[in-house]
């Protein structure tokens, strides 16, 4: 989906299905949904009203991440290159990990969270629902970000 370009253009060889406005009747032939959106309220509205019409967010984790199999995984968590979940992390549903992103152990990120490129989730952090990390930004041991919070590149949250 893409509300920028009509339906049936194609995007690196994949054709754009409709736009967000069209998330009801893509429903019939699609169930499963990533979003990526950048804006934290924008990206909460879109998964609220997919979740409300039965989409489900799947996880999407690429074969050079490293997983702990002792770390907690929600349905939804997007996982992509050389990104790193460790021991007793736990990220939520609809979660996008970007490349070279690290949880560290007993880390905790919340739903539809989104954490951009070399951003490091530090011991103890915790990151809230919706929230957005800035790409090369570290979150310190034990820190606190708030549901819905914009953290701009490069930024250290202690």
């Amino acid at each position: 989906m893409d509300n920028r370009q009509p339906a049936g253009t194609e995007i690196c060889g994949i054709p754009v299905v409709g736009g967000l406005a069209n998330l009801p009747e893509l429903r019939k032939d699609y169930g499963l949904l990533v979003v990526g959106i950048g804006n934290n309220q924008f990206r909460a509205q879109v998964y609220e009203k997919a979740k409300a019409l039965g989409y489900a967010f799947p996880n999407i984790i690429t074969p050079s991440a490293y997983i702990s199999p002792y770390a907690k995984l929600g349905c939804g968590c997007v996982v992509l290159q050389n990104a790193c979940v460790q021991n007793g992390a736990s990220v939520g549903d609809g979660v996008l990990l970007n490349a070279r992103t690290e949880v560290h152990c007993d880390a905790s990120v919340g739903d539809y969270a989104l954490i951009y490129i070399n951003s490091v989730i530090r011991t103890g952090a915790t990151v809230g629902n919706f929230a957005r990390i800035g790409s090369n930004s570290s979150i310190c041991n034990n820190a606190t970000v708030p549901d819905g919070a914009d953290i701009p590149d490069c930024t250290a949250v202690h």
